[in-house]
């Protein structure tokens, strides 16, 4: 019997509007930029969405071309434009296809182009023509009705922090093999204009783990395919952020997809208060993390999470412990120009060096370091974490400084702490440490299972706790903060 043949694409970034730093085509070059048979090797053994893709049954699925990038700020208009020709120049080549498979983000913005999913579906269907399309999006995606609209499958992350991308690329696949195989499906989607902070969240912390529960209730009794809330991503300055609800069904449960929809935003909507949240501020945060008679505690540096698009570098958490005098803290900064000169000078040496805060003037100012090189290092690992398990990834060159009782890792690229990968494969065991500073809202939490004590800190950056105090030029009904 000859399988359904069936497209794999992927086009993933989440991006921050107000960041600094532009996703470049370095970027995707340096984090995943593959095509053909590369992209199945890439994603060999990970937990990936393309990896659920692949291993779905039932489908000859091929991987056509995939790219993705670290969180920053938009894309220029020449990367966005030889994203999309390399894309479409390798579907059309590989074609023809019986149905596309598709990992995206959901919230990527390039200059000029404020919602590049839709323009992607757009040069997809001129490709494929009227044939099935699923795609998975990232939790924090901001979908918008156009981009829906092209699709028959969409459905998004059920996790935050994020350990279910394998799984929902399978369930896609599968629910793609039942369109290809005679069961016409639909997605419907309802908004809701509501900004809220990620550390508001999480799906295993009230109001979101009540709102998934219920939604997945309501879908049940109406006998539908699939239900999918996407929190949305506050830190885009684009019209079609908000709460996104999308209802999988049966193309003739078409009516009863929107009703369960529209109920569900409506349980969002009596429970948007529940968003609401206050964090305290720097000093604040470090006072109480020192005093603590545990470990580790970590300090969330919110507002410069890398994984909401920050460049990594923001000093005031550091400039605190400093000043404080801490005993044993490590921070984690990028900032490429001290990182090589530390790896110049070598391990044991000493190195004088204004360390952070130069992307931009939001995130704190540079601090002086007067500091001990202990290690070096190309920054590269693979990770055993439950965020893309398997995968590789580089920190860039790391240094490992340390000024009295804290160290500071120095990094060449900006990189989550989406792993713990990224202290153990310099030499730091966080179990040991008495205070670490992670540059994440809650997916850091996965890295750090065994944390004793988590201070989230409202610090300066363009990912700040109070979503309301970035300039919008477009605007929801309602601003959560």
């Amino acid at each position: 019997m000859t399988l359904p043949r069936v497209a794999v694409l992927g086009l993933w970034h989440e991006t921050n509007t107000y960041g600094p730093n532009p996703a470049d085509l370095a970027a995707f070059e340096a984090f995943e930029l593959v095509t053909g048979d590369d992209v199945r090797r890439h994603h060999a053994g990970d937990r990936s969405v393309i990896s659920g893709f692949l291993a779905a049954p039932g489908l000859d699925a091929v991987p056509v071309f995939s790219a993705g990038a670290w969180p920053s700020g938009p894309a220029p208009a020449e990367t966005l434009a030889t994203l999309l020709d390399r894309l479409t120049e390798a579907l059309a080549a590989a074609a023809p296809f019986d149905g596309v498979l598709l990992n995206l983000h959901g919230a990527m913005v390039a200059a000029a182009t404020p919602d590049v999913e839709a323009v992607l579906l757009r040069r997809v269907r001129a490709i494929v023509g009227d044939v099935p399309v699923a795609a998975v999006l990232d939790l924090h995606a901001n979908p918008s009705a156009a981009f829906v609209g092209a699709c028959d499958i969409v459905l998004a992350y059920d996790t935050y922090p994020h350990v279910d991308m394998f799984e929902r690329g399978h369930e896609a696949a599968t629910l793609l093999a039942e369109a290809i195989g005679g069961r016409p499906l639909t997605t419907v989607l309802a908004r809701v204009p509501l900004l809220t902070c990620p550390l508001a969240q999480s799906t295993d912390a009230e109001p979101m783990r009540g709102l998934i529960a219920r939604a997945r209730d309501r879908a049940a009794e109406a006998g539908l395919a699939r239900v999918s809330l996407t929190p949305g991503f506050a830190y885009s300055d684009v019209d079609r952020a908000g709460i996104g609800v999308l209802v999988v069904a049966g193309a003739d449960q078409a009516d009863a997809a929107r009703r369960v929809a529209n109920e569900i935003a409506g349980d969002i909507e009596v429970h948007a208060e529940e968003f609401a949240l206050r964090r305290p501020g720097v000093e604040a945060a470090v006072r109480e993390a020192l005093a603590a008679d545990v470990r580790p505690v970590v300090l969330a540096d919110v507002a410069d999470n890398i994984g909401g698009g920050s460049p990594g570098d923001g000093t005031a958490l550091l400039a605190a412990l400093i000043a404080a005098d801490a005993p044993d803290a490590v921070v984690v900064i990028a900032d490429a120009e001290v990182a090589r000169r530390a790896a110049s000078l070598g391990t044991g040496a000493s190195l004088v060096a204004t360390v952070g805060a130069k992307a931009d003037a939001r995130h704190g100012t540079p601090v002086e370091l007067e500091a001990e090189i202990l290690a070096v290092t190309d920054g590269g690992y693979t990770t055993e974490g439950s965020w893309m398990t398997g995968q590789s990834f580089s920190m860039g060159t790391t240094a490992v400084l340390r000024q009295r009782g804290v160290r500071v890792v120095v990094t060449e690229r900006a990189t989550p702490p989406f792993h713990r990968e990224h202290l153990t494969s310099v030499g730091i065991d966080p179990a040991s440490v008495a205070v670490i500073v992670a540059k994440g809202a809650v997916a850091w939490r996965s890295a750090f299972p065994d944390v004793a004590l988590a201070i989230e800190v409202a610090t300066p950056g363009v990912c700040p706790v109070d979503v309301a105090s970035l300039p919008r030029s477009t605007a929801p009904a309602r601003v959560v903060a």
